[in-house]
This record gives C-alpha cells, sequence and structure tokens, in this order.
C-alpha cells in the first residue's frame, strides 16, 4: 500500500500528515482526527487497517499543539473544537482537493468530525465518531481531574511526552484547564447536531472513565436521523485500540450505507 508522509501549512503551522493509498478524484476518502491528547503517532496501526479494510485512501492529520506540529503558546480557547470544525478542516479539504470525506474521529477528534458534518453538508458524507465527549459532564470532568493527578503524580506526563516532547505540558494543560473553566459550563454542540444529514456511526465503550451516557442521550435527542450504535462491553475510551476489529466493522457498515444514500461505489 502507498503510504506518504508529508506536511501542511495551515493558518501559519505547518501541521504533519500521513496518506495511506491514493486519493482519487470523485472517490470519497476516509480522513481521520485525533484525540485532545493524541498525535498522529498514537493511531499506531488504525489508519492503515482502515485502508486495506475498506480500499479507500486513509488522511490522518496532527492538530497544531500535538505531537511534532507545533507548541500552544496561548491559552486555548473554549471553542477551540468548533474552531477546528469550522475554519482548519475546511481549509485544509480545500487545499488537498478533496470533495467528498467521511470523517472518523475520536474523542475530541469525534466532536470535531460531528461538527464539521454541519459547517460542510456538501462535502462530508459519513461520520464515524469514537467516544465524542459532548456534555461538560460532571462525569467527563471528573475524568479529567482523574487525568490531571495522574499527570501531576504518576507516568502520564512521561507517557504523552513520547509523543509530543517539549509540547506536552502546554497541550495537556490547555485541554485540561479549558474543559476544567467556568467558561466551559455552557458549552454545546446541538445547533450543529440538529444540521447533520449524512449517516452516523456512534462508537462509545461501556468502560470509558469519562463516561457515554450523557454524550450518547443528546445525540440520540438532538440528531435529526437516528444514528447506528456500537456499544461496547467493557471497553474504555479508546475502542479504536480495544476492540479494534469491530469498530473497524462498523465503519465498513458505515460506508456500505453512505453508498446507499449517496449513490457512489467505495469498498472494494
Amino acid at each position: 500500500m502507498q503510504k506518504q508522509q508529508t506536511v501542511i501549512k495551515q493558518g501559519g503551522h505547518i501541521l504533519r500528515v500521513s496518506i495511506f493509498g491514493e486519493l482519487i478524484d470523485e472517490t470519497p476518502c476516509i480522513v481521520l482526527l485525533h484525540g485532545g491528547l493524541d498525535s498522529l503517532d498514537t493511531w499506531k496501526g488504525f489508519p492503515e487497517a482502515i485502508a486495506k479494510k475498506t480500499g479507500l485512501a486513509v488522511v490522518a492529520y496532527e492538530r497544531f499543539g500535538h505531537g511534532k506540529s507545533g507548541q500552544l503558546t496561548e491559552i486555548r480557547d473554549t471553542d477551540y473544537r468548533h474552531h477546528e470544525a469550522g475554519t482548519v478542516l475546511p481549509d485544509l479539504l480545500r487545499e488537498w482537493g478533496i470533495n467528498k470525506v467521511i470523517l472518523v474521529g475520536h474523542s475530541d477528534g469525534g466532536a470535531i468530525a460531528l461538527m464539521a458534518a454541519a459547517y460542510m453538508p456538501d462535502r462530508v458524507v459519513g461520520i464515524c465518531a469514537i467516544a465524542p465527549p459532548l456534555v461538560p459532564s460532571s462525569t467527563v470532568r471528573g475524568g479529567i481531574k482523574q487525568a490531571i493527578d495522574d499527570y501531576e503524580n504518576s507516568n502520564l506526563a512521561a507517557k504523552l511526552s513520547v509523543y509530543h516532547g517539549d509540547a506536552t505540558e502546554a497541550l495537556f494543560y490547555g485541554w485540561a484547564n479549558a474543559w476544567l473553566s467556568k467558561a466551559f459550563d455552557h458549552w454545546s454542540c446541538v445547533e450543529e447536531l440538529k444540521k447533520i444529514s449524512c449517516p452516523v456511526l456512534l462508537v462509545f465503550g461501556q468502560a470509558d472513565d469519562y463516561g457515554y451516557q450523557e454524550s450518547l442521550s443528546l445525540l440520540q435527542t438532538h440528531l435529526v436521523h437516528p444514528a447506528e450504535e456500537l456499544l461496547l462491553e467493557g471497553v474504555g475510551h479508546m475502542p479504536h485500540h480495544y476492540a479494534r476489529e469491530e469498530t473497524i466493522e462498523g465503519i465498513v457498515k458505515l460506508i456500505k450505507k453512505c453508498e446507499s444514500v449517496y449513490g457512489f461505489k467505495t469498498l472494494h
């Protein structure tokens, strides 16, 4: 399989990109959106596995402040996910010449994928949102407070520094402080959820430290078209790693549904 490592400039920042397979005009591709403490490298073998299983090109890029794609120098705004969904991702898709895309996002990336579909209804033809935290609930914030304790008193900082190097501390506290801030109390993506028209797959681990019930309930209430749901018993916040086969099979079924809705043929 063809694999390309490159960089792209967006908003004055240099972002790392990996492309698995060949981007073909008028054929949808899959774009991966990683989590709030993740990077290009924390996907591990997931992008290549999806590309092999589906036959579609897979593009994974690293958001600014993550991995080797720069370092945050300012306090992270509470609308950082809206910004990624409404400004950064549309710019990147235009730069790559991608007209039809299936978004697969994990955690923060899942939330970004959902909102991006509302902002780009003609471009996004399918979404797989894996463990997206959409409600600043006590459960989610409790998980973040535990992550802070692990970062300051255990080995989480060392684990993250393997992937983020000197950018680790700014990234971690940029994420944690945004979620725990008073300004985040009323964060919402309800208006975006109401505008999603494409097929959606929701993947949640039922043992997620950040919870899942509040986000799932929000999606069930506000999505216009019911989503397919994959709820995985005994799985935590990383279904794409610890239930990879089930997650990828769910993505395959999502793509088949996209084919039937939009009338294109993608799977080999």
